[in-house]
């Protein structure tokens, strides 16, 4: 960029005058030694800052070259030397992106450490990001989401109608961790469980050209288990009633009572009523399970998880295939 604006100018300046005029040393050989005062974290970080103006997509300019390196700490007094003399992400102008990610990582997708990951997203009402980005921050460098080298870093956007925080993890096929991620980023931010939140790969924002739009083709994860209770009448049920249709000699009615009799009544009377009954109860498990396996078409759902609705559908019909369709529609 030919010329930066005058808030480039003074989030990286008043950063950087400040940390020099600071009397926090940068000898790292003092920061490690044992007699020092210093809290350490477990590892080092970078603030990075940028601000696109909206003829960014048209001009030639190199994304790398509107990235702009704030400091790297790897101590709490350090992190607070910076973050203290920083601009609150409501303050900042519109395209601005503020990054926090691990040291020598440059906050780009095609990074080395960078390009098989992905990034959860979070939408926010204007205004929410200054208190949400803050809490996040302080989780990152706190090591709080325990899920090792999977963390990347996190950005905080500020566009027109919209704030976004997202977090970069590193290997984007990693289901449980990036589900452990996002659930972690729920609870240190006290978010409602139902929270919407999108997963995008870093391959599909290089398809895109951007970040966060075409949010229809980010994978979703989704899966909830139904109550282990619902087994039992449900694939008991259909059992029993396999029993009775096919092998009515080998049931044992009496135990049932009235059930019982009523059930041999109809085994040695009425057969084909029963093969009939049957034959509908699993044709409708069947079609209640190319049900779930469109809806997760429609949801973009992995594959794993699809493969999982449509097993459990398939055992327990609507009580699986209900979660499913109140999820659908809360994504609408």
């Amino acid at each position: 960029m030919a010329t930066n604006s005058a808030s480039d100018e003074e989030i990286v300046l008043e950063t950087n005058d400040k940390i020099e005029n600071s009397s926090l040393t940068k000898d790292e050989n003092n920061i490690i030694n044992s007699d020092s005062p210093f809290h350490l974290l477990e590892g080092r970080w970078t603030f990075w800052y940028t601000h696109r103006p909206t003829t960014f997509r048209n001009s030639a300019v190199n994304y790398d070259s509107c990235l702009k390196k704030l400091g790297t700490f790897g101590s709490i007094e350090e992190f607070w030397c910076y973050y203290d003399h920083m601009k609150f992400p409501s303050d900042l102008p519109l395209y601005s992106d503020i990054h926090l990610f691990k040291e020598n990582l440059k906050p780009m997708w095609e990074e080395e450490g960078n390009r098989l990951g992905g990034k959860w997203i979070l939408r926010l009402k204007k205004g929410l990001s200054t208190r949400l980005w803050e809490l996040l921050v302080l989780a990152i460098i706190g090591e709080q989401f325990n899920v090792g080298k999977e963390i990347c870093g996190i950005v905080c956007s500020i566009r027109p109608q919209e704030d976004l925080i997202s977090i970069w993890t590193k290997t984007a096929n990693n289901q449980s961790v990036t589900q452990r991620i996002k659930e972690t980023m729920k609870k240190v931010l006290n978010l409602p469980q139902d929270c919407p939140m999108e997963y995008k790969t870093h391959n599909d924002s290089l398809r895109d050209n951007c970040s966060y739009r075409n949010t229809d083709r980010m994978t979703d994860h989704f899966f909830q288990a139904v109550n282990p209770l619902w087994y039992i009448p449900c694939d008991g049920g259909l059992l029993q009633l396999a029993i009775i249709t096919f092998w009515p000699n080998i049931m044992s009615y009496d135990y049932l009572g009235l059930l019982g009799q009523f059930m041999k009544y109809l085994a040695y009377n009425h057969h084909c009523l029963l093969v009939w009954i049957f034959s509908i109860s699993i044709f409708l498990h069947i079609f209640e399970a190319c049900v779930a396996w469109r809806i997760c078409k429609r949801l973009n759902i992995d594959s794993n998880n699809t493969r999982r609705w449509v097993i459990q559908t398939l055992l327990l019909g609507y009580p699986s295939l209900g979660i499913l369709r109140q999820y659908a529609t809360k994504k609408r």
